[in-house]
């Protein structure tokens, strides 16, 4: 069933003052997430934080958020974590390895910091090498993943990489970079920023490790909330770097001897005091998306994504460097323009993009809010930025 897209975007009203086209930084969040938000600050303002039930609530609405995150990436619930962001869950996973002197971990070159800079930590810190495999703007999927496998060695412990570009939107064909690695007994770990709401997951389907996602981008989320899958194989195996008293298999499960025992699921790896209404509000997002049904969304995401990719390639003076088989990112840049300058001439428009460097690009995100008219705004505005040459 077609969504409602006038009722979607009065439930994200963002979407109404702007043409909103950068998901890949911040959704829109929804009406449902910043009433749940509201409801569980006053519940704290009116009822306290400490009482009878307080804390057993809490405790549902965190055990139903890992469902419903488990339900998103095709996990178990036992193998979900509840963390702030995609950055929380990468450092987890690259610093849960036991490393030995030689060992390596495989990036590239494009990898968002979130991904990138963990790896570079640990690589100091435990004397590990990092290969980073050049990766051209203009390179595709299988291309990109041909030069990951070749990087591969029987000293790769690690392979961190994103699902999807943060700079040139390439979906990443993850299964063949895993049969490679796990080949030589490393193990993957998945920046999926870009993906988790944009794109189908199937964390077993693509056999990965570790799959890091955030709730504030293409989930319409607030800030604060993520989610990290570890495989169930993976869990007892992965060294806690952060540990408290929810790492724990019970309250007890410790003593002054030095001894403790962790939990056996993966929210052994979550810690201390979260801000809970943000967690309310996550999963209030969560299930309107599940509402709206995530096989329809993605299926609109793709389709708006080709559109957006076709209509900038029709713009004399603008080059596209997002391959057809995408998600739902689309880079380009327009000839002549600094990408910084043409993403702050075209917010005073009311159309959000982004740029990012390095190489220097701007980005638009088509996510299943946005309709044909974001397009065209999108269009217009680059024509009135050219024409201001």
């Amino acid at each position: 069933m077609p969504l409602d897209i006038t009722a979607v975007r009065r439930d994200a009203p963002a979407t109404l003052t702007n043409a909103y086209l950068n998901a890949g930084t911040n959704g829109p969040l929804s009406r449902y997430a910043a009433e749940a938000i509201a409801g569980a600050n006053e519940s704290q303002l009116s009822e306290g934080r400490i009482g009878p039930g307080i804390y057993e609530r809490s405790l549902a609405i965190s055990t139903e958020l890992r469902s419903a995150f488990a339900r998103l990436l095709g996990g178990g619930d036992d193998e979900i974590a509840l963390t702030h962001h995609t950055t929380d869950g990468m450092n987890i996973a690259v610093w849960g390895q036991k490393y030995q002197p030689g060992d390596e971990i495989v990036t590239t070159s494009l990898e968002h910091p979130g991904g990138l800079v963990p790896v570079l930590v640990a690589a100091k810190r435990f004397g590990v090498t990092v290969r980073v495999v050049p990766v051209e703007i203009t390179d595709d999927g299988p291309t990109t993943a041909a030069k990951v496998i070749a990087a591969i060695t029987p000293r790769t412990r690690l392979v961190a990489v994103s699902h999807v570009s943060w700079k040139s939107g390439v979906l990443l064909p993850l299964t063949e970079i895993a049969e490679r690695v796990h080949a030589v007994g490393g193990l993957l770990a998945v920046d999926g920023a870009q993906s988790a709401g944009a794109i189908a997951i199937d964390v077993r389907a693509l056999d990965v490790d570790y799959y890091a996602i955030p709730g504030q981008k293409w989930l319409c989320g607030p800030d604060g909330v993520g989610a990290l899958y570890v495989r169930r194989e993976r869990i007892l195996d992965t060294q806690q770097t952060f540990a408290g008293g929810p790492a724990l298999r019970d309250g007890n499960a410790w003593d002054m001897a030095g001894n403790y025992l962790p939990g056996t699921t993966a929210r052994r790896f979550e810690v201390a005091t979260v801000y809970k209404p943000a967690l309310a509000g996550m999963l209030a997002s969560l299930h309107w998306l599940e509402g709206l049904g995530y096989a329809v969304i993605y299926e609109r995401i793709q389709a708006l994504t080709a559109h957006c990719r076709e209509t900038l390639a029709a713009i004399p003076g603008v080059t596209v460097y997002t391959p057809a088989t995408q998600a739902g990112l689309t880079s380009f840049n327009i000839e002549g323009v600094e990408p910084v300058q043409a993403s702050a001439r075209l917010g005073e428009m009311g159309v959000l993009i982004r740029s990012v460097s390095n190489p220097d690009l701007l980005r638009a995100s088509t996510s299943f809010y946005n309709d044909e008219s974001d397009i065209e705004r999108l269009q217009r505005g680059i024509e009135v930025v050219i024409g201001e040459q």
